[in-house]
């Protein structure tokens, strides 16, 4: 029999270690002494062990590899490699999330430093009701924002839409279950058909506070931000729930052009 300690030597773990195991029905010793307390392992145990802490060095959570000794994986070659090929596409997975988040994180640090929004004072006024049809984005969609713009541009061509307003539209648009969706759309009449794949709403009818967002769309969030944080509450403004949207007209000359001017409306109470 092997004392705790010994058995965590042989594996290069601490007694901690084999303590949580134990505690949560992973690897338990064959006998716990009922006076002392102290654990002891059959010698072949330390087989068992190895490979649990190889699947931990593999980065397997302790809940699959439970899961697995459970189903007697552990001492099938067939159940392991099944196991492991699971976990390695669970990896590449990860990998690649974690990647994406890199990419991100360079092009931010790449850019060259951002000057905060200017004060702005927002102005108080009505746009009337304006249905929409365009192309929607859900925050679990594959992809950006901008690319799904890249796609829509490609069908702007399908939509019947109005003389007047001669811009675009982004719309950010509450939905009942807490979530949201984003629209990048044309103004249309009431009779306008809906091309396959696209989608039409309503902008309501009603107040908004409205400011200005010049330079790259890249930066539009910021003044989102400043304009709800900053600039509604210094004018003595409150927003309302309900779409906010961007509108793109004559002033705007191109979602990189650091000259462009972006309309913003945000719904108030």
């Amino acid at each position: 029999m092997l004392t705790i300690g010994q058995m965590a030597r042989s594996q290069g773990v601490t007694t901690k270690t084999l303590r949580h195991y134990d505690s949560i029905g992973l690897f338990s010793p064959c006998l716990s002494g009922q006076d002392n307390g102290y654990r002891y392992y059959r010698p072949e145990q330390i087989v068992t062990l190895g490979r649990i802490v190889w699947l931990r060095q593999l980065g397997m959570a302790l809940d699959e590899i439970k899961a697995l000794a459970a189903s007697g994986g552990l001492d099938s070659v067939e159940k392991m490699h099944a196991s492991l090929q699971n976990h390695a596409v669970q990896l590449e997975a990860d990998i690649n999330r974690r990647q994406k988040t890199l990419d991100h994180l360079y092009r931010y640090l790449a850019q060259p430093e951002r000057k905060m929004p200017e004060l702005q004072k927002p102005e108080r006024v009505f746009f009337a009701a304006q249905r929409i049809i365009g192309m929607c984005w859900y925050p679990e969609d594959e992809g950006s924002i901008a690319q799904m713009w890249d796609r829509f541009e490609a069908r702007e061509h399908e939509i019947e839409r109005l003389n007047e307003p001669v811009g675009t539209f982004g719309i950010c648009q509450p939905l009942e279950d807490g979530q949201w969706r984003y629209i990048a759309g044309l103004p249309v009449g009431a009779d306008a058909t809906i091309p396959e794949g696209l989608v039409a709403m309503e902008i309501p009818g009603r107040y908004y506070a409205k400011v200005e967002h010049q330079g790259e769309v890249t930066t539009l969030p910021e003044t989102f931000r400043a304009a709800y944080s900053e600039w509604l509450p210094s004018a003595g403004m409150q927003p309302d729930e309900g779409p906010e949207f961007e509108y793109s007209g004559a002033r705007f000359l191109g979602p990189m052009n650091p000259e462009s001017v972006t309309e913003i409306y945000i719904p108030l109470k």
